[in-house]
């Protein structure tokens, strides 16, 4: 699977970035306007997310992995950067558009790939500044989750969250990866949302404290 992901990804680059396409000269007085794409997953799950069986006795646990984890921490992103002074987020609902659009052209060059799920994947690991400038924007922001899961005790109903995740802010007119945000975080009694929000809140201080959103022409 992760050869046929690798070698796809390789294929679908073709779809991203229109020919003849140059860079976007940028009006240094307007809004800075930030895309939020949905982050990717870096394990194995099961597009309908599982329950996994761990343990024995008291240590008997059940660890739900969820596929929907990505897109939380992508809608957590775009809600908290959207409240940055001067900062524009790309609308969540028309990039949901634009995306299923490539993944109708990647299904019909591709039919290969016949889970949609598996497509998307490769969709997100397509270069994200080829995004940028399809989009138009400034900045794109993109997520990697390596690790998720919600923890429930099958003896004593005890439950935690776990997210591991590091958060990325791309430079669309310099073309360049200018500032990471990790992330690693447990929550007793916590949902993964709640922790997807927390990453989010820690990656819209850091853009603020850091100054990450400002224009720069090429």
């Amino acid at each position: 699977m992760l050869f046929r992901l690798i070698l796809a990804a390789l294929l679908g680059a073709v779809l991203l970035v229109p020919a003849g396409c140059a860079r976007t000269q940028i009006d240094p007085q307007r809004t800075v306007r930030v895309a939020v794409l949905d982050g990717v997953i870096n394990y194995d799950v099961a597009p309908a997310g599982e329950i996994r069986r761990e343990g024995w006795w008291f240590s008997s646990r059940d660890r739900f992995v969820s596929p929907n984890i990505s897109i939380q921490v992508g809608d957590e992103l775009a809600r908290e950067l959207d409240r940055v002074p001067g900062v524009e987020v790309y609308s969540r609902e028309d990039l949901i558009i634009f995306m299923a659009r490539k993944e109708r052209l990647l299904r019909r060059s591709f039919p290969e790939l016949g889970d949609s799920y598996l497509r998307k994947q490769v969709l997100l690991r397509q270069d994200p500044l080829d995004y940028g400038q399809s989009l138009n924007v400034d900045y794109v922001i993109t997520s990697r989750v390596d690790r998720a899961s919600t923890v429930t005790n099958r003896t004593f109903s005890w439950w935690y969250s776990h997210l591991d995740a590091t958060v990325e802010i791309w430079d669309v007119p310099r073309g360049e990866l200018v500032y990471t945000v990790p992330y690693d975080g447990t929550g007793a009694f916590w949902s993964q949302l709640r922790l997807a929000e927390r990453l989010a809140r820690r990656t819209a201080r850091e853009a603020q404290r850091h100054d990450l959103f400002r224009l720069r022409v090429p």
